[in-house]
């Protein structure tokens, strides 16, 4: 019986593993499909009102740094996280986010808005990708895509998302905890699946 422990302590490494390579594997899935040049010009259009080139970047750290305030706010509360000296390094660590994701948005957002392009031909119509990209050009049309992103930030927005994290966080840590065992217990009862899969390097 010694085997079963070696199992389960292999079983429990590898679900872990499994389980935060997942995003990364779907995303690495290519599709052949080629959007019509026509449909693609003008979903582009709308993609550059959206997040206008010269300020997408400033947007995205914006917003990305807007939500992981309000996340923060609604999950790191209690005695724990009103310590001064705690309460700084939280304060200090949002404050970095901007830094820190800069290079990563650098690398990846200009595929990204490509793809998010791509999906609007799939999505929408040549004549309605017309329709939005001419409310694009408009002066309201462009005020409207340009403050999308901005309504994060606003005060009632970033309460009811506060409100909503606080509330995720222990439905979040249950349901990975639940995930993850069944993963582990799964990989317990077919210990050749687990075998053949850290053979295969997964």
């Amino acid at each position: 019986m010694t085997g079963v422990p070696n199992v389960a302590r292999a079983a429990t490494a590898f679900a872990a593993a499994l389980l935060s390579a997942v995003p990364a594997a779907a995303l690495g899935r290519a599709e052949s499909y080629v959007p019509p040049a026509d449909e693609l010009a003008e979903a582009s259009i709308i993609i550059d009102a959206m997040f206008p080139p010269d300020k997408r970047e400033q947007i995205l750290l914006d917003l990305a740094g807007a939500v992981a305030s309000q996340a923060a706010a609604g999950v790191m509360t209690g005695q724990l996280f009103e310590e001064p000296g705690i309460k700084a390094i939280v304060d200090a660590y949002l404050a970095d986010l901007p830094t820190n994701f800069r290079p990563l948005f650098a690398k990846h957002m200009p595929r990204i808005f490509e793809a998010t392009a791509v999906a609007y031909t799939r999505e929408f119509t040549l004549e309605e990708l017309r329709d939005i990209s001419a409310f694009a050009r408009t002066p309201s049309g462009q005020r409207y895509f340009i403050s999308l992103q901005k309504f994060q930030s606003d005060p009632v927005v970033a309460a009811a998302n506060q409100a909503m994290f606080a509330d995720l966080a222990p439905i979040q840590q249950a349901a990975s905890a639940r995930l993850r065992q069944q993963v582990e217990d799964y990989l317990i009862a077919n210990p050749q699946v687990l075998e053949r899969l850290q053979k295969s390097g997964s």
